[in-house]
């Protein structure tokens, strides 16, 4: 399951005016600031709403998706996508509640925590601010 993510578009309309200067270069830059900082801004975010896993209320001793590598990525153009490595609880190192990473279900806790929604939400700013300012350097390079 995976979920998508898409800006509203008055988050991006500054962008679009810059982006008109110098069309041939935007979507390389785009990529760009996507493909790096994007990715890692926007795991981080969702790592910061994984709590460590629990049984009982009990911290449990062993690896949590919070403190280790839970997830992977592939670039697209103009975007990209974050999973997680999930798989079935039983199987040693995996983080069954992510099998589903939005619900985050697991036996001690029904409940969805939509950690892929609302790591994105504190996330969207963080990487519109990186767009902005890569953006805003490549038209200073282009009109020196």
């Amino acid at each position: 399951m995976s979920i998508r993510f898409e800006l509203d578009y008055s988050d991006v309309r500054l962008l679009e005016q810059k982006m008109k200067r110098l069309p041939d270069k935007m979507e390389e830059t785009v990529n760009e600031v996507l493909h790096t900082d994007g990715i890692e801004i926007a795991t981080e975010e969702i790592t910061k709403v994984i709590p460590n896993s629990q049984w009982k209320n009990r911290s449990l001793d062993k690896a949590h998706a919070r403190t280790s590598k839970w997830s992977k990525s592939e670039n697209h153009n103009l975007g990209f996508t974050i999973k997680s490595k999930g798989g079935a609880a039983k199987n040693r190192g995996s983080f069954g509640y992510l099998v589903f990473p939005n619900e985050g279900r697991g036996p001690s806790n029904p409940v969805e925590q939509r950690f892929m929604e609302r790591g994105m939400k504190q996330a969207t700013p963080k990487i519109v601010a990186k767009l902005h300012e890569k953006i805003d350097q490549t038209l200073e390079e282009a009109f020196r």
